[in-house]
């Protein structure tokens, strides 16, 4: 009897494990459709951000393996002050946005916390967040100028799902000509964000 108890936990176990390695494959799955869709952005003449000679020499971009453990749980605090603001960009300019509200989490073991905003015009119950940020990645494997999030929310919402593997850089990394959010000195993350889009200088 106990032989047979033995055997049915390990069929358990064996189930529990399957659907857990098929989920992750899943994830990983769609974070590489995510990543595919961006490098066609980059291959196409009409969408990308780099120059014709750069394109030519175009291999794709680099990106830090998939890491599941970057897929963080927030503790979404919308802020009580709705006033307009600039936000600095690249090329001495600026554009309106909106302060959403703060994003807690902890990630390896640190208490951290994100501001996120919205955009001028783009108030409404689903919105999108954005998340400019920086990190000890900065300028060694990363953009240094920081990296973006994007995160859909149904306004109110007490929890928000952030994936750093999602993060990615401002096309003013590859072209000049373009205008960039500067991340504000609030988001600048106190730890190493090895996850998404990394940087190679020779673009």
């Amino acid at each position: 009897m106990r032989f047979i108890y033995f055997v049915v936990l390990c069929a358990v176990l064996m189930v529990i494990n399957a659907c857990s390695n098929t989920d992750d494959l899943a994830y990983t799955q769609r974070i590489m459709q995510q990543r595919a869709a961006i490098t066609y952005k980059f291959l196409n003449p009409a969408t990308t951000p780099l120059s014709q000679a750069k394109l030519a020499n175009f291999k794709g971009l680099p990106y830090y393996e998939v890491n599941k453990n970057y897929l963080v749980e927030t503790t979404f605090n919308p802020s009580g002050n709705q006033t307009i603001f600039a936000m600095p960009h690249t090329l001495n300019r600026a554009y309106e946005y909106v302060e959403a509200g703060t994003l807690s989490f902890t990630l390896n073991g640190k208490n951290l916390q994100l501001m996120s905003y919205i955009r001028k015009g783009e108030m409404s119950d689903s919105v999108q967040l954005f998340i400019p940020f920086t990190d000890l990645t900065g300028g060694k494997t990363t953009y240094g100028g920081g990296r973006y999030l994007d995160v859909k929310v149904t306004l109110p919402a007490n929890k928000v799902w952030i994936d750093f593997n999602l993060a990615y850089n401002p096309y003013c990394a590859y072209n000049v000509n373009f205008s960039c959010p500067i991340p504000p000195k609030q988001n600048h993350l106190p730890m190493a964000i090895e996850a998404g889009e990394q940087y190679k200088t020779e673009y």
